[in-house]
Formats: structure tokens, sequence, C-alpha cells
């Protein structure tokens, strides 16, 4: 009996928390049911402003940031302020990072690379997307909430802060999600999960941090640069020059402006509410091929979703690629998946 891999499981009752800081006002109660568009509270905070990573700016490695500091957390910079400086060959040659802007140095990121400096403070509503039922409010844990939610599997999560076990935010899909993008139109990507499309060029990966995200998704990026990029990075599908099935990325930019959290653990990310699969409940195990939706393990079209219809000899399947092709694949170098 062959067994199909759900490529967004179903979970009923999941549990998440939303984190809230001190000046964040909330606005639910412990045992309240939330519906789609419930405010859940208002988050106080100061807005980024500009951003820079170091160790593009000084010619450094990641760790060694903290000796070309200039400045302290919180502190309040004018125009022109030095920020951070790097000096070489006997100091003949100076690096020199200055404020373009007068703002409020902000360290949060510092661990991935990132100085930021910040605007005026401002207030934003968090609305619920999702229905649920508030569990419990603590200062510590912040909102505690259980909802339905749809779990993808990732292959691969980069460079989180060890003490980030759980990154909570709003989910944003770049466009339609099926082409190769370098830059953002985006303005403002503060605190959100982005998801960049089907391949992730080291560009648009700078662009998206230095907006602000919190975390970045990929259907697949090369490995060297998965490696070597040094910010929180997931991703879905593989490395390389592979393809991305169209109907499932369609899938996962329909999810855009929704609540997710990724469980870096569990190497997962959660859709909280909403609708991804098709049809009635569906059989974990394969009763008959012909119909069934498959994914490509074989070289020449690794990725590509197909539909089997028909089987030659019982170890050969015929399947219609979504590309337009037809082929004979031998069974074993298929994935059976269902939604």
């Amino acid at each position: 009996m062959i067994l199909k891999h759900k490529l967004f499981e179903k979970y009923d009752e999941y549990i998440f928390k939303i984190p809230s800081g001190r000046g964040d006002r909330i606005l639910v109660n412990t045992g309240e049911m939330l519906k789609e568009g419930t405010d859940i509270l208002v988050r106080r905070g100061n807005n980024v402003k500009n951003s820079f990573f170091l160790p593009s700016q000084l010619g450094c490695a990641k760790e060694n940031i903290g000796k070309y500091l200039m400045c302290m957390d919180g502190e309040f910079v004018e125009k022109g302020d030095i920020l951070a400086e790097k000096t070489s060959m006997g100091g003949l040659t100076i690096k020199r990072l200055t404020s373009p802007i007068q703002g409020v140095v902000d360290m949060s990121r510092i661990g991935i690379g990132y100085l930021d400096l910040l605007g005026e403070e401002q207030e934003n509503i968090v609305k619920s997307t999702f229905n649920g039922v508030v569990e419990s409010i603590n200062p510590i844990d912040g909102i505690t909430i259980k909802a339905s939610a749809y779990a993808l599997d990732l292959v691969a999560i980069s460079n989180v802060q060890e003490d980030a076990k759980y990154i909570v935010g709003e989910f944003v899909s770049l466009g339609s999600g099926n082409d190769v993008i370098l830059k953002s139109v985006e303005e403002d990507l503060q605190d959100k999960i982005v998801f960049a499309g089907k391949r992730l060029h080291p560009d648009l990966l700078r662009d998206i941090f230095e907006k602000g995200a919190k975390f970045v998704l990929s259907y697949s990026m090369d490995y060297q640069n998965f490696r070597n990029q040094g910010l929180p990075v997931g991703v879905i599908g593989g490395f390389g020059e592979i393809y991305s099935p169209r109907e499932m990325i369609e899938k996962i930019t329909k999810k855009d402006h929704t609540f997710a959290v990724v469980d870096v653990n569990e190497s997962q990310i959660f859709f909280l509410g909403g609708n991804i699969k098709d049809g009635v409940a569906d059989s974990l195990f394969v009763q008959s091929a012909v119909g069934r939706k498959v994914i490509s393990h074989a070289l020449g079209n690794y990725g590509m979703l197909g539909e089997v219809n028909g089987v030659e000899d019982d170890s050969y399947l015929s399947v219609n690629w979504e590309n337009g092709a037809s082929s004979i694949i031998n069974v074993g170098s298929v994935e059976f998946v269902s939604y």
C-alpha cells in the first residue's frame, strides 16, 4: 500500500502565542471567541526608517560587528552622527557609516547583522484573520490562542536566533510567486513573514530584510547562498534550479495577509484559519493510482506536479504534467501527494 504525503496538514486545535510588549494594549479577554476581523491588540512601537546590513557596509564578519559600533542601543542620533567605523591598513583606510536621518538606534536585529534607525512612534491594530478562542493572557507568554491551522513542511531553515523557537507575524506574498524578482515593491515589511516566490535571489533577500522582515520563505534557492547569507530563511522545495509546482505556489500566495507561525524546531510554517484543501476528506493511502497527484523526483523534471492517467506493468505510470507534457515514469521516481 502506497502512503500519500499531505502537502498541507490540517490541525483543528493548533495552539500558538502572540507576544505582547511594553506599551501594547490587549483588547481581548481569556475565553473570548475570535472571528476574522476581531481586534486583538494595539501594538505600539517605532517604525523603521533606515536599515543597514553592517557586514556589507563595513566589509566585516557578522560576528565582529560589535568591534566597530560607535553608538548604543536606544541612543538618539542626529543626521551625520557616526554609527559604525572600521579602520584597516594601519589607519590608512576608513569605512564609516553615518546616520542619514535623526532617529533612535535599534539593535534588536544586530544578531543577524542589521542596525536599524527608528522614526516616530506609531500604533497599529493587530486583527484576527482566523476563528479561534483565547486560551490565556499573561505578561510572559503574551496571548495564547487555539485555532485551526494548516502546516507546510520546510526542507531547511537557516540562521534563526538561538532563543527564537517560534516566529509569529503577518504572512505576505510578493506578487504571484511564479516570477523571479530582484526587489520588492513593498515599502514596509516590518515584522512580516515574507514569501519571495519560486526562487530567492540574494539581492531580493537583502532588500526584504532592509525593509524590516522577520523571516523569508522561498520555494528554492542556491545552496551556497543559503549557507552563506546569514539571515533567517526557510526553503520549501529544495536547492538549485528546480521546478516549482504552480498549483502549490498558488495555494501559498492565497494565504497573503493572514497570520502565520514558523516553528523553527519542527521546520514547519503554520497558516492560521482559511481553507486550503479541495473537496472532501481523502484517505492517506493510495487506493488507485489513476487520477492521483504526484510530484516528480526524477532529474529531468524534479519537483513538477502531475496527474496519473494510466499504469503500465505495475511499475510505471503514465503522467500528465502541469507544463502540458506527458511521460512514462517509474513509480519509484514519484511521490503521491494530496492537499
